[in-house]
């Protein structure tokens, strides 16, 4: 992630109390948690060594203005938090025509909506599912949503405008949510990850260990998921065969 922490959050946010190794105010916590510029060579550096890509929630316009200026990155992010800021969103839909990711966490038909009206120059949308609970209830989860996700992209492949990519942000334990929104039509899933114990973090529940075999489980469950659901035509497999 990427916000101008000065910019982002009041001085009285900033000064709030909050435990954290890095200090006893909230504002010690999100100086310490935000990259500068040689943080995001390097991540860059790395990525390219690895043969990954990578891409950061944009939080603010100061943020999207640096990342544009001294980062070449294949995506960007509006997450769930800023959902509220319209201001800020229409500057990115008015600015930019790479592809979004967009997260619709604590948000309605009509933010989707709003979504499907303002950016229209983009070239891909990544439309994130998403419940802003962490952990968010089984109950809540709503992959239906996801296959409303994926009838929306069927509609606007005939319309001019971004392609549709229908996906998941899981704040739900496990892999099974995840695993269901494949099957529902997701061709993006987000999954926080963690290294350890990181009890301070808002997101530590839901995050699964990287120093453990969680995420590797997390993984081969959902590509599992993809295998099962396969192609969408009809026809006889070779394993077919009459018992008779």
């Amino acid at each position: 992630q990427k916000r101008d922490v000065e910019h982002f959050y009041t001085a009285d946010q900033l000064a709030a109390p909050y435990k954290s190794p890095f200090g006893t105010t909230f504002g010690d916590y999100r100086h310490q948690l935000e990259l500068g510029k040689e943080g995001f060579t390097f991540l860059d550096e790395l990525t390219k060594d690895l043969g990954i890509k990578w891409f950061a929630s944009v939080l603010d316009q100061p943020s999207f203005e640096w990342m544009m200026e001294h980062l070449d990155i294949p995506l960007v992010k509006l997450p769930s938090t800023i959902s509220r800021k319209k201001d800020y969103l229409e500057y990115v839909a008015n600015n930019y025509t790479g592809s979004l990711v967009i997260s619709t966490g604590m948000t309605d038909q009509d933010y989707e909506q709003w979504l499907l009206e303002t950016f229209t120059k983009q070239d891909t949308l990544y439309l994130l599912h998403c419940n802003s609970a962490y952990p968010t209830p089984d109950e809540h989860t709503n992959i239906g949503v996801v296959r409303h996700y994926a009838q929306l992209a069927e509609e606007q492949a005939s319309k001019p405008g971004p392609r549709i990519v229908p996906g998941y942000s899981s704040h739900d334990f496990g892999w099974m949510a995840s695993a269901l929104a494949v099957a529902a039509g997701a061709g993006m899933v987000e999954k926080h990850v963690k290294l350890g114990n990181t009890e301070w973090a808002h997101f530590d529940a839901v995050a699964v260990d990287l120093t453990t075999d969680a995420f590797k489980e997390y993984v081969d469950n959902v590509r599992q998921a993809q295998l099962h659901v396969g192609s969408t035509e009809k026809k006889i497999t070779a394993s077919e065969h009459h018992k008779y």
